[in-house]
């Protein structure tokens, strides 16, 4: 059969069926779920439903918390100056030391790859390829043995 002639079967066999129906007890699912929604309380809904008081009061809240960050805010950071540049020179020289102990333990990494590693690496490097190619010849032969005989089996069939 060609393939535009079994589309045109299966098209035809597909547009006779039926639609789908929904099951009878979905409707009163739905209505139930959105009557659940809707009769939620008014502060679990979204800011710009809230009736409008409670807007102007949440609005209000708002600016006395940003008024008055603006206003502790700096106070806060005079008091705390002075212990705040000793712990950042606390914290500076912490850092300093800790990237001095990286810079050492890379150039120790760095003599151990010259002295150790890197002149076994092109031994290791052809080992790993001869290995490749062992493992694709061996894939190779057993594919040709597996399908010489199944198509000997085939054709004695």
């Amino acid at each position: 059969m060609d393939p535009a002639d079994l589309e045109t079967v299966v098209d035809r066999e597909l547009s006779r069926l039926p639609g789908p129906r929904a099951p009878q007890t979905l409707l009163p699912r739905v209505l139930t779920a959105v009557e659940a929604w809707s009769s939620r309380p008014w502060y679990t809904r979204a800011w710009f439903t809230w009736p409008v008081g409670w807007q102007a009061a949440s609005l209000a809240a708002l600016a006395l918390l940003v008024a008055g960050g603006a206003l502790l805010i700096p106070s806060a950071l005079a008091a705390a100056g002075g212990s705040l540049a000793n712990l950042t020179m606390r914290v500076s020289g912490e850092i300093v030391s800790a990237v001095r102990d990286v810079d050492s333990l890379l150039n120790a990494g760095r003599v151990l790859w010259r002295a150790l590693f890197q002149p076994l690496a092109a031994y290791a490097l052809g080992l790993l390829l001869l290995m490749c190619v062992t493992c694709a010849a061996f894939g190779t032969a057993l594919n040709r043995l597996a399908v010489g005989r199944s198509e000997s089996a085939s054709k004695s069939a």
